[in-house]
């Protein structure tokens, strides 16, 4: 599969979750799925509450879209493990599973589609193929309790620090992420947010869906952006260079 920009996403060429999908293992507040289609890409993460645009034009993958536009819309988007010679190509076990919010089927059979990220989730098995694509048993990673929430709560307010600093440094060379920073009122789903437009490399973008514990990954994104901040403003002005 070859991948390509296309309007500030990604495209291929190649609970409030999953409805009827869901099996509730007994004396485990862990749903698990029991058969979830995978999109598996080599430099695409999918976070909750992010919208992915891709362009799908391998076969197996159009009949991917197809299969699941039929029933809820679900799968999951999940990266390949770099420099792997294996096939079918290894997979990280945390992935991002969402919803198919808008297709288009195109002339020739392909598909623009937009994916909707929901929840981590965690790939269990593999199951045997009985088609053009794969398939896991997988479970739902909860997201952030209040509690968890509460025990981040020095993480979070270093990560509004870093949101204001940046907002400030971005506000006239960047209006439309400046406006976004400044409109998400959601703490958790703004880091979501940052993961996925700010933070650049994309093995780190895997290690922050796949970092559990809240605090751990606030702290590993409030490195980032640290980061980010430095570069932002050490690039000089229009007005500084004039001066």
């Amino acid at each position: 599969m070859h991948l390509h920009q296309i309007s500030g996403g990604l495209a291929c060429g190649g609970s409030e979750l999953l409805g009827t999908m869901i099996v509730e293992i007994e004396n485990d507040e862990t749903p698990e799925i029991a058969s979830l289609p995978i999109f598996p890409l080599p430099s695409a993460v999918l976070f909750p509450g992010i919208i992915l645009p891709l362009h799908v034009d391998e076969p197996c993958y159009c009949k991917l879209v197809a299969d699941a536009l039929e029933h809820d819309g679900v799968l999951a988007v999940a990266m390949i493990m770099p420099e792997s010679d294996v096939e079918p190509p290894p997979l990280y076990d945390v992935a991002g599973a969402g919803q198919i919010i808008h297709a288009e089927k195109l002339a020739g059979g392909d598909y623009n589609v937009l994916i909707q990220g929901l929840d981590r989730v965690r790939l269990l098995e593999e199951l045997p193929a009985c088609g053009s694509y794969r398939r896991f048993r997988a479970e739902i990673i909860p997201k952030p309790s209040d509690d968890d929430t509460n025990r981040a709560r020095d993480q979070l307010a270093r990560l509004e620090s870093c949101v204001m600093n940046l907002v400030a440094s971005v506000a006239e060379s960047d209006v439309e992420l400046a406006e976004v920073l400044r409109s998400t009122p959601d703490p958790l789903q703004l880091a979501e947010f940052l993961s996925a437009t700010v933070v650049q490399d994309i093995g780190t973008q895997q290690e922050l869906l796949a970092t559990l514990d809240l605090r751990v990954r606030l702290s590993k994104l409030i490195d980032v952006l640290v980061e980010v901040l430095g570069r932002v403003t050490s690039i000089p002005t229009a007005s500084t260079t004039l001066n």
